[in-house]
């Protein structure tokens, strides 16, 4: 009733949510598959890939945002010492 975050199990932020929803995952994705898709979606949305797509140049920015909100969360969990149950 009180999970303001959507689904998961909590320990991720509102930010964190809506980084996950862009880069198409869903909440409980481990840092591995966060990598994945990164990647994948880079690929997909690069400029140098789609030279002249502005859709496709605003969701690279969008997919590299997501990225460094995940990426600064995951380096504070290992900095706190949190495994994330694994």
């Amino acid at each position: 009733q009180w999970e303001w975050a959507g689904p998961g199990d909590g320990s991720r932020s509102r930010d964190e949510m809506r980084a996950l929803d862009a880069l198409e995952l869903d909440s409980d994705a481990d840092f591995a598959a966060i990598k994945a898709a990164h990647r994948r979606l880079v690929k997909e949305t690069h400029p140098d890939a789609t030279p002249g797509d502005e859709a496709a140049a605003k969701r690279f920015k969008q997919v590299q945002a997501a990225y460094d909100v995940l990426k600064k969360a995951e380096e504070r969990r290992l900095a706190l010492g949190e495994t994330g149950g694994t």
